[in-house]
């Protein structure tokens, strides 16, 4: 097990990472209608759900909705463009952000320890509502830096959104790591801005396009410091 001395600075992705053992949305929504739409193809899933994120960016406000209500929101918008099936809205929302709720509690426990000995941050390519999210589930307390793509208008993996964070905090790359479910995204992002990389893979089988670029392989949030110095 590789161990990673002077860190000073965590970062974490939000999507997938906080609210979930390394499974992005669109995956957990694509399992979760699945259930109900067996015959659903990933293609024709990915269609409904680009369509509706594009409505939900659209929307003014996006920005003041809470996990729950953008979650139902981008769900309802899957439902309208799904070529076949209906889902029940109300089952699969509540599928989703129960667990969702779950691990951001879970987690809130987990970072309030380390902000005794780290300090920490979010970095988001999100719809702008990162801040409000942190807010609704009192992680904003223990975060020096809230950085949400839609609002900084700059999307990982671009290393400029990691400057942005890192800037914020007044430090730097080398005592700094990033935590984050999507390997195009978060590994090579925090790669390029010059930081060590988490990889929370939990329980999927994922494969890693280039392992020299992943500094740890998370199976769950908390492992993280097992591989801190």
């Amino acid at each position: 097990m590789r161990k990673i001395t002077g860190i000073e600075n965590i970062i974490f992705d939000f999507g997938g990472t906080l609210d979930g053992n390394g499974i992005h949305w669109r995956d957990r929504f694509f399992y979760l209608i699945k259930k109900q739409i067996p015959a659903l193809t990933w293609e024709q899933f990915e269609y409904a759900d680009r369509r509706s994120i594009a409505d939900f960016v659209a929307d003014e406000r996006t920005k003041s909705r809470t996990l729950r209500q953008s979650a139902e929101t981008i769900l309802s918008g899957i439902n309208r463009y799904l070529p076949i099936g209906v889902i029940d809205l109300a089952l699969t929302t509540e599928q989703f952000c129960q667990p969702a709720e779950g691990f951001l509690k879970r987690n809130r426990d987990f970072l309030e320890k380390l902000a005794g000995s780290y300090r920490l941050g979010v970095i988001s390519n999100n719809f702008g509502n990162t801040r409000g999210w942190c807010d609704e589930y009192n992680l904003t307390p223990l975060l020096e830096t809230v950085i949400d793509s839609t609002v900084v208008g700059i999307e990982k993996p671009d290393p400029k959104i990691f400057h942005i964070a890192l800037d914020e905090m007044e430090t730097n790359s080398e005592n700094s790591v990033y935590i984050g479910d999507t390997f195009s995204d978060d590994i090579v992002g925090s790669n390029q801005a010059g930081m060590f990389s988490a990889w929370l893979v939990g329980t999927e089988d994922k494969a890693c396009p280039n392992p020299s670029l992943v500094d740890i392989f998370l199976p769950q949030l908390n492992a993280l410091t097992d591989f801190l110095v």
